[in-house]
């Protein structure tokens, strides 16, 4: 008997075991769980800090996929407690969930429970649907539901099924769940969180703890009730979490660091995107900028942008674009990328081309009125505060600013053709023109470029000639340094842009670019005060702002030492108060002598006594030539050439009796020497009073009288000037004191 009960179980044992073994592996899994889950586009602060999490096309957002390993236990067993308590014993469909179901349901007389195990929700979840979930639609997923059993470990089941469940609001995965409802990273989960979390998947729409916390908390409890009666909560761990209050901290992906996300989306190749950026840092120059901006918004300055470079490895530590990127006018354009004119932030390239040149701190540049003729007239550079300054040393020229004295070294060097080639190579893409289209101006800064290049050209300075391409991505392949600045000459551009002495004549002694700790800096002014800024380092960071208005109307009378260079002595505080700052190690090549400032001769003890010395450094090989008894006159007053006379007698003079001119036996000629006949003057508006105003100078008359018929002339401070207008216009010299005369002409057009 025994036997024939066992034949007539043996045909619905095997059909089962076939139906159980078999028959699942002849239906596939979804293609979509073969795929990895969608990831949207996550930015993060050089210390995994989120700065921006992007939506995916669907409109969600999803983290980054994590392992079952990096899931926190204590969500684990949340989530098994409320949905799926047999699931490592189970096959992927739980029997006695159905019977369970079956009879709650049986009893109740309508649905009240389902036996929907992980495995199948998985199933479901990653199967595109179109219409009623039928009975047939039902078993083929209960037999993929048994497959996937069979073929996937269940740790990697469980993690599948958590990267890809929607938690509501948008939020597609745990990880992304635990960003966005508690502002916190998986493992900082609490278990009262982590039960939290477990209670939305099951309606995510009407469990949302934004629009009602209290609806979701009972289900939270029950899960954590569960979780202590199946043993997964001691009776401490339980209580703790029964007691803790819910605090959601609401994180909907994040905004930080705007236009420095913006310039690393065109190039997004990656779902996790890790910036040099430091969280921190970007919000302090954020804040510096927007108060800074605010102490200025009486004088028509609306925009600022900060880059904030580490010099080792050329990351970029900070980029704030603008003032605040949702203002309506210009805050989503991008301060640190768009080109604007640097002013005088040019010139130190100048004068480091010129000591690789063989020129040295101690050279005398003639900061005297000139002229020089171009293809399109005549160009006449002038100095911020309208006067020249006479004999200077390259390092006060600098140090000042003087625009003339650039100009002149500009010249002496071989004009824009020796600097533009030079610029381009540190980076200036902007910079697309030939020479002849930028011409002397280029020293003083009639190109426009980028913050963020100009900048790291500094940091080349900073790295003492070695050059490192500026990246804002923590991941990007390294790149070598390659020289392209002298070392020792680049150590001497940083010395005079960090003595405050050196710039006393045109900043004064305590301006905001003197720092408590020595910190190289430039300013610059572009004409009719449309931009200014402020750029320095130190041994560790580099620093540049730039601020004035997108619509590019000037600002009133801001300069880089009143506009960009408070916020940058702002920022450069703050680095210091967390990094405190260096300088760098004199070169051996370097050495100190005493010179004239007067003649930029060298001082020794043989040398005649003189009134004025100070101490300067130079490369040994480039020693400036030893004073000698012929360059001072027996008052001890040293002897400048005759190009000064102009300049000696005026109020200009800023060294008195200390200088004297070289004797001549033939008095010059009476010669009109600028303008010469036929010079032709564009009136251009980028330029101060439109560039109306021209120097008139001659030689050869002690009692100079001018004089025009179509022309106003004014006198200020020993100088005429002619008030040009369009035209062609004769203009008359007379010596009063030899009744001789001669005579000009200049043609003016408009631009």
């Amino acid at each position: 008997m025994l036997r024939r009960w066992l034949k007539r179980l043996a045909i619905p044992a095997a059909l089962l075991a076939a139906g159980w073994w078999g028959v699942p592996w002849l239906v596939p899994l979804p293609e979509a769980l073969l795929q990895p889950p969608p990831s949207s586009t996550l930015y993060l602060a050089r210390d995994g800090t989120p700065l921006r999490h992007l939506l995916n096309e669907d409109g969600t957002r999803s983290a980054p996929p994590v392992t079952y390993a990096e899931i926190p236990t204590t969500l684990v067993h949340a989530v098994l407690a409320t949905e799926d308590k047999r699931f490592f014993s189970h096959g992927g469909i739980d029997p006695l969930a159905i019977a369970r179901a079956a009879w709650d349901n049986a009893r109740i007389g309508r649905i009240v429970s389902g036996a929907s195990t992980i495995h199948q929700q998985l199933i479901k979840n990653t199967t595109p649907r179109s219409g009623k979930r039928t009975l047939g639609i039902k078993i083929v997923e209960a037999l993929q539901a048994r497959r996937l059993a069979m073929s996937w470990s269940r740790e990697d089941v469980l993690a599948a099924y958590l990267n890809r469940i929607s938690f509501g609001n948008l939020m597609t995965g745990a990880a992304t769940a635990a960003s966005g409802y508690f502002h916190k990273p998986l493992n900082d989960l609490t278990p009262a969180e982590c039960a939290l979390l477990a209670a939305l998947p099951q309606s995510p729409s009407r469990l949302n703890p934004f629009r009602s916390l209290e609806a979701v908390l009972p289900r939270q409890r029950r899960i954590l009730d569960h979780m202590h009666t199946l043993g997964w909560l001691d009776d401490e761990q339980h209580r703790v979490a029964l007691d803790q209050k819910i605090v959601l901290q609401r994180f909907s992906g994040g905004f930080e660091a705007p236009h420095a996300i913006e310039m690393l989306r065109g190039a997004a190749d990656a779902t996790t995107i890790r910036t040099t950026l430091n969280a921190t840092l970007q919000q302090q120059v954020e804040t510096i900028v927007a108060q800074r901006l605010e102490s200025l918004k009486g004088r028509h300055v609306s925009h600022g942008a900060v880059v904030v470079i580490d010099n080792a490895t050329g990351s970029v530590l900070a980029l704030a674009g603008s003032r605040d990127f949702f203002a309506t006018e210009g805050g989503q354009i991008n301060g640190a990328w768009a080109p604007h004119s640097p002013g005088s932030a040019m010139k130190p390239f100048t004068y480091l081309i010129a000591f690789e040149r063989g020129a040295t701190p101690a050279s005398i540049v003639a900061d005297l009125p000139v002229e020089f003729a171009t293809s399109s007239g005549t160009y006449r550079p002038e100095n911020f505060s309208l006067r020249s300054f006479g004999p200077m040393t390259y390092r006060n020229a600098l140090g000042n600013s003087l625009n003339i004295s650039a100009v002149r070294v500009l010249d002496s060097i071989g004009g824009a053709g020796t600097l533009l080639p030079r610029l381009r190579e540190l980076g200036l893409s902007t910079l697309t023109e030939d020479a002849a289209h930028y011409g002397l101006g280029l020293t003083i800064g009639n190109a426009s470029v980028r913050l963020i290049e100009l900048a790291n050209a500094y940091a080349c300075l900073a790295r003492l000639g070695r050059f490192k391409p500026w990246s804002l991505r923590s991941d990007a392949p390294p790149t070598e340094e390659r020289r392209l600045l002298g070392e020792n000459e680049s150590w001497l551009i940083a010395d005079i842009l960090s003595d405050n002495q050196a710039r006393e004549m045109a900043f004064g002694s305590y301006s905001v670019l003197r720092l408590p700790f020595k910190c190289a800096v430039k300013t610059g002014t572009s004409s009719t005060f449309r931009d200014n800024w402020t750029l320095g380092f130190t041994r560790e960071f580099t620093v540049g702002v730039w601020v004035g208005n997108f619509d590019n109307t000037p600002m009133q009378d801001v300069s880089g030492v009143t506009g960009a260079g408070p916020i940058f002595r702002d920022v450069m505080l703050h680095l210091h108060e967390k990094h405190p700052a260096t300088w760098f190690d004199r070169p051996a090549a370097i050495m100190h002598a005493r010179i004239d400032p007067r003649t930029g001769k060298r001082l020794t003890p043989l040398t005649p006594p003189s009134r004025l010395s100070r101490e300067e450094w130079f490369i040994a090989e480039k020693m400036p030539p030893v004073a000698q008894a012929s360059d001072y006159d027996q008052r001890g007053r040293a002897i400048l050439p005759r190009e000064y006379a102009a300049w000696i007698p005026t109020s200009a003079n800023w060294l008195g009796d200390l200088i004297t001119l070289a004797e001549t036996d033939a008095r010059p000629a009476l010669r009109i020497t600028n303008p010469i006949p036929g010079t032709v003057v564009i009136l251009d508006p980028d330029i101060r009073n439109n560039g109306n105003r021209l120097l008139l100078q001659a030689t050869g008359s002690d009692q100079p009288h001018w004089s025009s018929k179509t022309l106003e002339l004014r006198t200020e401070a020993d100088h005429t000037f002619a008030i040009l207008k369009p035209g062609r216009h004769e203009i008359e010299l007379r010596d009063k004191a030899s009744g001789l005369s001669t005579k000009t002409f200049v043609i003016v057009q408009e631009e």
